[in-house]
């Protein structure tokens, strides 16, 4: 059984760690690889540091969480060492970046620096950019979330693989597509993301004042609006499965930007793994994704209109698009297809 032992900075209530590393694991150890997994951070440490509540007692849990992996941060001998995204939410001399490493994986723009409103003023603390360029220099072998990335990545690695964000088809229960007086849209994702989703809210609204029977389900954004046409839930591991299967339609809008064009699609890939097919962004990876059979890309305002108003009227479309975009993840986006793959490159490194 050939030993990995992952870090990262994120625990599993966080999308990137959970999908690459913690729900990855049971996989590889069917192909031969023990892979196990380190958080820097608590779920309830995370979710202190992410709220909006005051920098002083954000920093004494980030204080409390440096002293625990100063105080642990060393690899054993003979095991592989693969650091996902950052060992620690800011630099840490002589830990973070560590001087021996294995494997990188990262899924997002990293390259970039930080984005979105509440990280900007973290910007200068965090220093994402400058510490992927170590990372990735530091490396044996990197492992990218799309082709995007990778190609970024293969400025300062010489072996750069591309193992994209995956689901667990076998566990999710799928879509039956039936005519209803009310057709459920979702949207699923984090309050750091629900900016792209609110541009879209006065379509949905015109959609409604036309007449379109429909609810849009948000997860995980937060309470954006009071619309009688949306509703608005938390997320929970739990809970996830049945949201999906309860879709007639998903949606991912993205802005077409250098950090967006890094995303890997993982909404996308959770309503496909349901049977439901997608409206999306023609941005990035969504392009491959979607395709012509799985669901309908739009860009303007007025491509999204019609999209929706397609797809909200059409169950037999909707149904075939939705037996395509299982198929398609079943082949292409499983454990079940890339474990193997990766346990091969974990081996030959």
């Amino acid at each position: 059984m050939l030993s990995v032992h992952a870090e990262t900075a994120y625990p599993a209530s966080a999308p990137g760690a959970r999908v690459r590393l913690i729900e990855f694991a049971p996989f590889l150890r069917e192909c031969g690889v023990s892979l196990t997994v380190r958080s820097t951070l608590t779920d309830a440490e995370y979710a202190k540091v992410i709220s909006p509540g005051p920098a002083g007692g954000k920093a004494r849990v980030l204080g409390s969480a440096a002293l625990r992996l100063s105080n642990r941060h060393r690899v054993e001998d003979g095991r592989l060492f693969l650091l996902h995204r950052l060992r620690f939410l800011f630099p840490l001399p002589g830990i973070d970046p560590p001087a021996r490493l294995d494997i990188y994986d990262f899924d997002d723009a990293l390259f970039v620096g930080s984005t979105m409103d509440g990280n900007r003023n973290f910007a200068w603390l965090k220093r994402e950019a400058e510490r992927w360029h170590t990372y990735t220099r530091r490396s044996r072998l990197v492992l990218a979330g799309n082709s995007y990335l990778a190609s970024r990545a293969m400025e300062h690695c010489q072996w750069v693989e591309v193992v994209p964000s995956c689901v667990d088809p076998s566990i999710q229960p799928v879509r039956v597509h039936e005519d209803r007086e009310t057709v459920r849209i979702g949207w699923i994702g984090s309050r750091s993301t629900v900016p792209y989703l609110s541009q879209l809210l006065p379509l949905f609204q015109t959609l409604h004042d036309g007449g379109r029977k429909f609810e849009l389900v948000i997860v995980g954004g937060g309470d954006i609006t009071s619309a009688p046409w949306a509703r608005t839930q938390a997320w929970t591991k739990e809970g996830e499965s049945a949201f999906l299967a309860g879709l007639d339609l998903g949606i991912m809008p993205l802005p077409d930007d250098p950090w967006t064009r890094g995303k890997c699609g993982f909404k996308l890939l959770q309503y496909f793994s349901a049977g439901v097919p997608a409206v999306a962004s023609p941005v990035g990876v969504n392009r491959e994704i979607v395709g012509t059979e799985r669901g309908l890309l739009a860009s303007s305002d007025q491509e999204w209109l019609d999209a929706l108003d397609q797809l909200i009227r059409d169950v037999e479309t909707r149904r075939q698009m939705g037996e395509n975009a299982r198929r398609f993840v079943e082949d292409e986006f499983s454990y079940q297809r890339w474990a193997p793959r990766l346990a091969d490159l974990l081996s030959t490194l």
